[in-house]
């Protein structure tokens, strides 16, 4: 067996099938959702609606949050933005609606 020769193209079809096996086993195949058109509409004609988000490149890790105020037709009437520096996701969202409300 140890002067056994095998071909190129026998290894390259070896490792081609083994590498489909793999991606089959640990490759997970997400379907790409539909996208809406969602629109926060007031039906008393008369309220604003606050939309608020923080977001991070790690957690913890560097963090900032923003936020927006709108009115019953969807137009924007105040935001804000900040960075917050290095953090963690629950002080992002509580300093986030904190402004909010501040704002609203």
């Amino acid at each position: 067996m140890s002067n056994e020769f095998v071909s190129p193209f026998s290894i390259w079809m070896c490792t081609d099938n083994y590498a489909n096996l793999l991606a089959k086993c640990f490759i997970k195949h997400h379907p790409v959702p539909l996208m809406r058109v969602i629109k926060w509409k007031d039906k008393s004609g008369n309220g604003m609606v606050l939309n608020v988000g923080g977001s991070s490149l790690d957690n913890p890790g560097i963090f900032g949050f923003r936020g927006l105020l709108r009115n019953m037709d969807g137009a924007w009437i105040h935001g804000f933005a900040e960075n917050i520096g290095f953090s963690n996701i629950l002080h992002a969202e509580l300093l986030t609606i904190y402004h909010g409300l501040r704002m609203a």
